[in-house]
C-alpha cells in the first residue's frame, strides 16, 4: 500500500522502504525487420538511485511465430545486462529479474537472471560497472529479429527503487 506525504508514517520509518518508480504493462511489440528495436525505455532521472540505492526490475514478454530466432537484451546506461537468445522454431515466454545496487554514484554491482519458457533458466549473472547514476540513465529491454515473420513482445516493465541508508 503506497504511503502518502500526510501519513503518519515518518521519513525515518521509510528510508529502507521498496517503492515503485516506473510501470509499464502495454504490450509493445516488434516485428517486420531485423533491426534491434527498443522494447520498453525508462529514463531514469539522475540522482534517483543516490549513492547507495538499489533497483529492482522485472521485465518479460512473449515471441510468436516459429519461423525465425528472437533475441531480447535488458540495457543499463551503456551496458548490455542480459540477453535471451530464443531459437528459431520456439514461441514462448521470457523474463528478466534484474537487481542493480549503486555503491557509490558511478559504481554498481549488478545480478541477473533470464529465463525462457515455463521454467527454463537461460542465465545468472554478476557483473560490476560505472555508470553515472548523477546524471539520467536510459534503462531498457530491447528486441531483435532473425527474420521478418515472427513477432518479439514486451508485455510488463516494471522498477523499484530501494533507498539504503
Amino acid at each position: 500500500m503506497p504511503f502518502a506525504n500526510t501519513d503518519s508514517y515518518v521519513a525515518n520509518d521509510a528510508n529502507n522502504n521498496l517503492r515503485g518508480v516506473d510501470r509499464d504493462n502495454a504490450d509493445s511489440a516488434h516485428t517486420g525487420d531485423t533491426n534491434e528495436t527498443d522494447l520498453t525505455t525508462f529514463a531514469m532521472t539522475g540522482g534517483t538511485m543516490g549513492a547507495t540505492g538499489a533497483l529492482h526490475i522485472i521485465a518479460a514478454g512473449t515471441t510468436t511465430g516459429t519461423t525465425d530466432t528472437k533475441t531480447a537484451k535488458f540495457v543499463f546506461g551503456s551496458l548490455t545486462v542480459a540477453t535471451i537468445a530464443i531459437a528459431s522454431g520456439v514461441a514462448t515466454d521470457w523474463m528478466f529479474d534484474v537487481w542493480i545496487f549503486n555503491t557509490a554514484t558511478n559504481a554498481q554491482r549488478i545480478i541477473s537472471r533470464s529465463f525462457e519458457g515455463t521454467a527454463t533458466l537461460e542465465g545468472v549473472d554478476y557483473q560490476t560497472h560505472t555508470q553515472d547514476t548523477t546524471a539520467s540513465v536510459t534503462i531498457k529491454c530491447t528486441g531483435t529479429m532473425g527474420g521478418t515473420t515472427d513477432t518479439i513482445t514486451q508485455t510488463l516493465f516494471n522498477t523499484f527503487i530501494v533507498q539504503i541508508t
